[in-house]
């Protein structure tokens, strides 16, 4: 009894690929949808099954082109066949235009629930934004400002006012490894098997106090306070931490607060509060706070 290998089928392989590219993007887009946003991920290190966010998203990615290519491949080796089954389906549907039409319709509706959302399908956009927001739950866990953990250790100190060479020392007394000042903050974390937020949290006592831009009580404009606390991370701080930086009393603060609308609770950080009043970024709430009658763009 004999046996012939079997000879190799492309439309076999094209299939398989489909099938696979469609399983892993589906996996990928999956924790996509719940994982957090990627200042959050970053800034704690953030992973899922052993994978990071850009990890994520790269497999995401080129599973989509998989799936993409070997549709493509597919439709091609099957050309006759689809363009038959195209016909027949047509000729199906000549006596089925109500189910045509709502195919449409509904096609059009997801389309335009994207662009710009509308119940019920915006739920599903909701319950993504309450999903990611979930992951945040401490002010520690939000970065001082963007990016932070892509800076070098010097660079990052100097930006939060905490001297480089007291940071170095603080780090190793506490045990780390490979403290360079050159290197950036979320490669010496990873070295420690720990995450940028955690490393901020050993240096933050070392920080300096953000001076008060001028003296108390003084009137500032719109564009003074994005010179003086534009990146200093003063998101992070409350009411009160605000108001002595910027040389107020918490009464006025609030009392401009209540003129323009908006409120911000004893323990909030600015950026909660900007968050809380649907304000564009951290600041428009800081001008609202120092600003008289500024109203903060949305």
């Amino acid at each position: 009894m004999s046996t012939s290998k079997a000879s190799f089928s492309h439309r076999g392989l094209t299939s398989l690929m489909s099938a696979a590219g469609f399983l892993v993007m589906g996996v990928s887009g999956l924790v996509a949808y719940f994982m957090p946003q990627g200042r959050i991920a970053y800034w704690n290190d953030w992973h899922f099954w052993g994978l990071t966010k850009t990890q994520w998203g790269n497999i995401h990615i080129i599973s989509s082109i998989l799936f993409m290519v070997a549709i493509g491949f597919h439709i091609y080796l099957n050309w006759k066949p689809f363009i038959s089954y195209l016909k027949g389906k047509a000729a199906q549907m000549k006596g089925r235009k109500r189910e045509l039409w709502i195919t449409l319709a509904a096609l059009v509706l997801v389309v335009a629930a994207g662009i710009k959302p509308f119940p019920p399908l915006s739920w599903l956009v909701d319950l993504n934004a309450f999903l990611k927001a979930a992951w945040v739950t401490s002010p520690a866990h939000e970065p001082p400002f963007g990016h932070a953990e892509e800076l070098t250790l010097k660079v990052f100190c100097k930006k939060m006012r905490i001297p480089p060479a007291t940071a170095v020392e603080l780090l190793k007394q506490k045990g780390w490894q490979g403290i360079d000042l050159q290197s950036p903050v979320l490669d010496i974390a990873r070295l420690n098997h720990t995450a940028p937020v955690a490393l901020y949290a050993l240096i933050k006592p070392l920080e300096k106090p953000v001076e008060a831009a001028a003296p108390a009580g003084h009137a500032y404009s719109a564009q003074e306070v994005e010179e003086r606390f534009a990146g200093t991370g003063i998101g992070n701080k409350t009411l009160a931490e605000v108001a002595a930086a910027a040389g107020q009393t918490p009464q006025a603060v609030k009392a401009r607060l209540r003129a323009v609308g908006l409120s911000m609770g004893p323990e909030q950080t600015l950026k909660a509060a900007a968050d809380g009043n649907g304000l564009a970024t951290p600041l428009e709430m800081l001008k609202a706070m120092l600003v008289d009658g500024y109203q903060p763009q949305r």
